[in-house]
This record gives C-alpha cells, sequence and structure tokens, in this order.
C-alpha cells in the first residue's frame, strides 16, 4: 500500500488491538503497530544516528555500527542507560523495538532524525543510521 505511518503514543485513541495495551514508549508502540500491519520496515528516528559501540557524546573513538545481524546481549549492552533528557529510554527502548519486529521478521532501522532525507536515502538502499535485520 505503501503507507509511511507516523506514530506517537501521546496520539493513540484506540488501544483495544495493542496487545495488551502496556507498551510505556513510542519505540515499543511502533514496533507493535508495525508486527500488527505486517510492515516490511520500521524507521525509529532519534537524536543520535544509529548504535554506536560506546556513547559518541562522551568518547570520540566511537563507532556506529551499520548492521546488527542479530540482537546479542553484546549489542544491549552497547545501549548504555536512558539517553537524551527528552526520551525515556533512549536507545534501550529502540533495541527492545528492534528485537520484538526482527522476531517478526520485520528489518528495523534507527536513524538520526534531524535531517528528513535520511528517510528517503535509507528507502533508495542507503547506509543510514543502523539496520537491524529480520531473523
Amino acid at each position: 500500500m505503501n503507507i509511511i505511518p507516523v506514530v506517537n503514543e501521546n496520539d493513540t485513541v484506540a488501544i483495544d488491538e495493542l496487545q495488551g495495551n502496556n507498551f510505556g514508549d513510542n519505540d515499543m508502540l511502533s514496533a507493535i503497530v508495525a508486527k500488527l500491519v505486517g510492515a516490511d520496515l520500521l524507521v525509529i528516528l532519534t537524536d543520535i544516528d544509529g548504535l554506536y559501540d560506546k556513547d559518541p557524546r562522551k568518547y570520540e573513538d566511537a563507532k556506529k555500527i551499520d548492521v546488527v545481524e542479530e540482537i546479542t546481549e553484546e549489542i544491549i549492552a552497547h545501549a548504555g542507560g536512558s539517553g537524551s533528557n527528552r526520551g525515556t529510554g533512549g536507545m534501550a527502548t529502540k533495541i527492545q523495538a528492534a528485537k520484538y519486529v526482527t522476531s517478526a521478521g520485520i528489518n528495523c532501522s534507527v536513524i538520526g532524525g534531524d535531517n528528513p532525507q535520511r528517510i528517503y536515502d535509507l528507502l533508495e538502499g542507503q547506509s543510514v543510521g543502523t539496520l537491524f535485520k529480520a531473523n
């Protein structure tokens, strides 16, 4: 159908289909919706351009991880704690959402949301942010 829904927890008006209604944040809500509609790809926009091996705001030598084939304990550890003071879970909730959709056969990309062009770049097949591959 070529539809790109934008999901925000604050905008939810009907939650009957949302598996127990206990999603807690926008990342998990978007993952649940992606699974419900059988999406091809979940794109999560954030204030950092993907998953890094360590916090790039603290470490100059931090390296971005372009592709995650499997979400392991090591990948989860890279997420650290909560991210910015504007969010509820930082990269940890994004990885949790990615784990949920990839186990359902849906790819997930976490990309920086400061430049909307990145979404077009991603859809054109360019390497943008971090791609979590479906199982």
